[in-house]
């Protein structure tokens, strides 16, 4: 697997427009992650995913749900590193959402 950089979009169809703000990740090998944020925690999944797979975790943790969603082996320093980067994109892109100043 070619591993690039990670890529940011913002917003996703698949969810209505009331609501927290969301960023899609998109990794390298084409998974496709929505991250959100309420308060100080961070919810994640895959897009397409039922709202059951959500999964929850302080934004330390963001990196291991990322790698997980995206079926990045956090073992591979570059596949590692690549979850890191997404989940660093995630929480700058949502530092600002009003969600995150209650």
């Amino acid at each position: 697997m070619r591993l690039g950089r990670p890529a940011f979009e913002s917003g996703d169809s698949t969810f209505p427009a009331v609501g927290p703000v969301q960023v899609t990740l998109r990794a390298s090998n084409g998974a496709k992650i929505l991250v959100w944020r309420e308060d100080d925690l961070f919810s994640a999944r895959r897009t397409g995913a039922p709202e059951e797979e959500t999964q929850t975790c302080v934004g330390l943790d963001l990196f291991e749900i990322v790698a997980e969603l995206a079926d990045l082996d956090l073992e591979v320093g570059a596949q590692a590193a690549e979850a890191i980067d997404l989940a660093a994109v995630a929480q700058r892109r949502l530092a600002g959402t009003p969600e995150s100043h209650h």
